[in-house]
């Protein structure tokens, strides 16, 4: 299935990652949450290669969500169409949406 790049990154372009060696995720296991909370991803290291990801519960939520997203086909036709009618402009602000739904 294709999947516009644009949209995945622009979902998680906040996203940082920072390498962290498996000896001292070990030793500072319990300061990982906050660490996570801060850095967004710790990715855990064996030997300079990455083994395993630490991140935010509410990360991960969003992460598992997106893949759900991203495995409809019909929601991702949607998506694509309503980025193009933005991009030709065919939108509506708040207030006319207000007003045509008698809000």
């Amino acid at each position: 299935m294709y999947v516009d790049i644009e949209v995945l990154i622009n979902l998680y372009e906040d996203i940082t990652m920072q390498k962290i060696p498996i000896t001292e995720a070990r030793n500072k296991f319990m300061k990982l949450p906050d660490q996570a909370a801060k850095d967004q991803i710790l990715a855990v290291t064996r030997r300079n290669k990455e083994v395993m990801a630490v991140m935010s519960w509410e990360l991960y939520e969003g992460l598992v969500e997106t893949i759900e997203v991203l495995s409809d086909p019909e929601l991702i036709k949607q998506l694509r169409a309503a980025i193009e009618d933005i991009k030709a402009g065919r939108t509506h602000s708040l207030s006319e949406t207000y007003a045509r739904l008698g809000l």
